[in-house]
């Protein structure tokens, strides 16, 4: 039979991936805008998604097609969000076919108000903008783990309607082996590089906040007529022949183009009057000599602007925009200056019109046949009047194409830029939101665009309205909620919350927030996802084989429970799925979660192992694709020692053995390593478990075996000088942490649990102590030593201490004033610190044994 440790799980790639990367790898795809390609990729994503037969669990095949597209530089700077963002504004799904695509990536196709036992999400709530599931700062494995099933849940739920992400601060341990084990084996070094986030501060950017909710996208060839009425709600962007961003175009540009254009209107409009009249008049004279007309001609050509009748009612103001107009966007260097003969061969220069062919006609009089030999005009009315509405209506036709010239967005555009002086405003989609809103003013959007090949392509805009919302995001905190240990801005919303440290939390609506006396923060995310499972989940089992197992009439009364309720699952006939090795996974990611924070079930709480032998006997069903039971604890009294009975029960079962033996051989040789990395100056692990705490403090843990305590008894001066320099290098950039802290722990090795040889330790575990020497961290040092001698692990324990450098007289005296009366030592070792001793692994957990008696700055 199959031990859970040797279950192995297969990468998996998409079926005819080959082939749909073949299409990239064209000349026509490579020709197309950047735009376009990114359409062209994610679409290819999308259908490679819903082909997929359910159940499915798509997660590592999407995160291989993502690395892949980025690494062959098919897009630039290609991640998972590219394709969340493509499908939540460009894909044109709906809502539920967007839920079910998260379903099949995510390996759990279930209602979604069933996640309402990790987020407050009831009655179809969605709330704005991008959602964070954050770990805290300096992530441990069991802040790692529970933050990523925290955001897979997310996504899959759709919390937001924006992006889903999932942060690492400084990114994973990766001087962990389950990271290797159980992140990069079965998801690839890319759920690190392409989906994770690494920031140690939470902030949103232009891609967070954007919308493609009632942006309109307009060419220089449309007219200024064809804008949206309610233009106070829709976003009017000028885009060039290839969708590139050119410019925008607000409601209040509209007003001041049209005063300008309607300026020259009106000269033109009292142009072709004075054309008409003149023309008339001339005519109606007794007689009228060739030489007259063509007087009349040059006279109403040579015309100037400022002459006209319009122009004289112009304030000053609206003079030099008219002529800035003349300049700018024609060209006409004279301004109002300038003739209509000038204007004309300026607009058919810019292909307008061609409007010499109105002196054309009239100079071509000669040619009509209207006057008799001495020059004079020929009583012959049909030919006059044929030639005078020759002219007036050549000229009717030119100015209507002027005026549908002037209407055109590229004519208002020039006017705003080039007259009125108001260039465009946008921003990309990496300015944060410091940037939106100085960008924004007093306008009432903003248009976001991403930068391609030196242009911008408009992908989305950013309200005022939202901007300025008090709330521009929300947040999911897994394994803190002490909103001091991240630096989370004020527009963020804390919404979920799963815990197991002391809280302090202040939400302006009401979260979702476990916070349990668990050792482990997994054990309470696991014990969520249960809710959920036991819903679904069939546990690789078909009805066949489930009514073969119910006619065992010994079955325990708890495996036909699960037996019945997996029937009615399959009875049931929905559509709704959670895919087995996603569950595997879980369960598995889960147990190690555990282990870690409890240093192999040695630190741990009833809720603890309850949780562990719910995970291992899930485990097994799926794996042997039957209900399997193989650690049950109801024989086991309820009494104080259950929690540590119960643990040995479970680690001294093979299957559990052979889950946790690789990982802990693993570490006793990393430990050694990272000794010897450390005293030789070369980067290591050692005192990467460090945590800032209640604004003064820096505690850290260091865990080892007893197998590495002669290497590290060898080296631990040198070990304690480099941890000192960093606490020392720590308060020159942070002088308000001043109690620096360190546990040397000794935990148990997989070898001592399995055989139950775990015995009492010859050695001594070790609390290093640092403080600069100011008058407040003096301070800080007594209240410390004054609280830890009233816990319970102080008493009957063989304490001492030793000073080891120059301070060593003040250090002693603050011990013997604040601490419990026990052996002191004082040695010459050029290191201003103290080291307190006490027995081997009675002291080690830092959450529960040292954090809750450390000060904090009193305001």
């Amino acid at each position: 039979m199959s031990l859970l440790g040797d279950y192995n799980f297969k990468k998996k790639l998409f079926e005819g991936i080959d082939d749909v990367f073949e299409e990239f790898y064209t000349e026509d795809f490579k020709n197309l805008p950047d735009r376009k390609r990114s359409d062209f990729v994610n679409s290819s994503l999308l259908q490679l998604i819903q082909k997929e037969q359910e159940p499915c669990f798509l997660l590592p095949q999407v995160l291989d097609f993502v690395e892949r597209v980025d690494r062959e530089d098919i897009l630039q700077h290609y991640r998972f969000t590219s394709f969340e963002l493509w499908l939540n504004q460009y894909s044109n799904l709906s809502f539920e076919d967007n839920l079910k695509v998260r379903g099949k990536i995510a390996g759990k196709w279930v209602p979604r108000e069933e996640y309402q036992v990790f987020f407050p999400i009831g009655m179809g709530k969605i709330y704005p903008g991008t959602h964070f599931v954050t770990a805290h700062k300096s992530p441990d494995l069991d802040t790692t783990i529970a933050s990523f099933w925290g955001w897979m849940d997310s996504f899959a739920a759709r919390v937001g309607d924006g992006l889903h992400m999932w942060n690492l601060p400084g990114g994973p341990p990766e001087s962990q082996i389950e990271i290797n084990l159980i992140f990069k084996e079965v998801f690839g070094e890319e759920i690190f590089s392409h989906l994770v986030k690494k920031r140690t501060t939470l902030t949103l950017t232009g891609n967070d906040l954007m919308k493609q909710e009632g942006l309109v996208q307009k060419t220089l060839e449309d007219s200024i007529s064809t804008l949206p009425q309610e233009r106070q709600e829709k976003s009017v962007v000028l885009v060039d022949e290839e969708g590139f961003f050119l410019g925008d175009f607000r409601s209040m540009d509209v007003e001041g183009v049209r005063q300008i254009v309607l300026l020259l209107n009106n000269s033109l409009r009292w142009f072709e009057n004075l054309l008409h009249v003149n023309l008339i008049s001339i005519f109606a004279q007794e007689k009228v000599k060739f030489e007259d007309i063509s007087k009349f001609v040059n006279d109403v050509f040579n015309q100037k602007i400022k002459d006209s009748e319009s122009a004289y009612e112009l304030s000053e103001n609206q003079k030099e925009s008219l002529a800035n107009f003349f300049v700018k966007v024609f060209g006409l260097e004279k301004g109002l200056e300038t003739t209509f003969e000038e204007l004309g061969k300026a607009l058919t220069k810019l292909s307008v019109v061609e409007f010499a062919d109105i002196r054309k006609i009239m100079d071509s009089i000669a040619e009509a046949n209207l006057f008799d030999e001495n020059g004079y005009l020929l009583e012959n009315r049909p030919k006059i009047f044929h030639y005078i509405e020759k002219i007036i209506k050549e000229l009717h036709k030119t100015l209507l194409k002027v005026r549908t010239y002037l209407e055109k967005l590229e004519v208002a555009f020039q006017i705003k830029t080039q007259v009125l002086g108001y260039s465009p405003k946008f921003a990309t989609v990496r300015a944060d939101v410091e940037e939106l809103r100085s960008k924004i003013g007093s306008y009432h959007h903003l248009t976001i665009t991403y930068p391609d090949q030196g242009k911008f392509f408009p992908v989305g805009v950013v309200k005022a309205t939202d901007l300025r919302k008090p709330i521009l995001g929300t947040v999911s905190l897994r394994d803190f909620c002490n909103l001091q240990e991240m630096s989370i801005p004020s527009y963020f919303e804390v919404i979920s919350v799963i815990d197991h440290h002391k809280a302090s939390l202040n939400t302006l609506s009401p979260s979702m927030t476990i916070i349990s006396d668990a050792q482990a923060s997994n054990a309470l995310v696991a014990e969520q996802s249960f809710i959920i499972n036991d819903r679904y989940s069939t546990s690789n089992m078909d009805e066949g084989t489930i009514d073969k197992e119910l006619q065992n009439k010994d079955l325990p009364l708890t495996v036909m429970q699960r037996l019945l309720q997996k029937k009615s699952i399959i009875k049931l006939n929905t559509t709704y799925f959670i895919h087995p090795e996603r569950e595997m996974i879980e369960y598995l990611h889960f147990l190690y979660g555990i282990l870690d924070d409890t240093d192999l079930l040695m630190k741990v709480s009833s809720k603890d192992v309850e949780c562990v032998a719910s995970l291992l006997n899930r485990m097994k069903s799926l794996l042997m694709k039957k209900e399997t039971e193989i650690i049950n604890l109801n024989d086991i009294p309820k009494d104080k020692d259950f929690a540590k009975k119960s643990a040995k029960r479970i680690l001294q079962h093979e299957d559990m053995y052979s889950l946790y033996k690789k990982v802990y051989h693993f570490r006793e040789k990393e430990v050694e390593k990272n000794i010897q990395l450390c005293v030789s100056s070369q980067p290591h692990n050692l005192f990467k478990d460090t945590k800032e705490q209640n604004g003064c403090c820096r505690v850290g843990q260091t865990k080892m075996f007893a197998n590495n305590l002669s290497i590290f008894q060898e080296h631990q001066n040198a070990l304690r000088k480099q941890w000192m320099e960093e606490a020392q290098a720590i308060y020159k950039k942070k002088p308000e942490v001043d109690l620096h802290l360190h546990m040397i722990s000794t935990i148990v090795s997989a070898d001592e649990v399995y055989k139950d040889q775990v015995g009492q330790y010859s050695h001594k575990d070790q609390l290093w102590i640092w403080i600069p020497p100011t008058g407040l961290a003096i301070e800080h040092l007594k209240r410390f030593l004054n609280s830890l001698q009233e816990s319970p692990q102080m008493q009957n324990n063989d304490l001492s201490a030793e000073f080891l450098g120059d301070n060593a007289e003040e250090l002693t005296g603050i011990f013997e004033e604040s601490f419990l009366k026990i052996p002191y030592g004082q040695k010459d070792k050029n290191l201003p610190m103290a080291v307190l001793y006490y027995n081997a692994g009675s002291i080690n957990s830092r959450k529960a044994m040292i954090s809750p008696y450390l000060p904090s700055i009193i305001s």
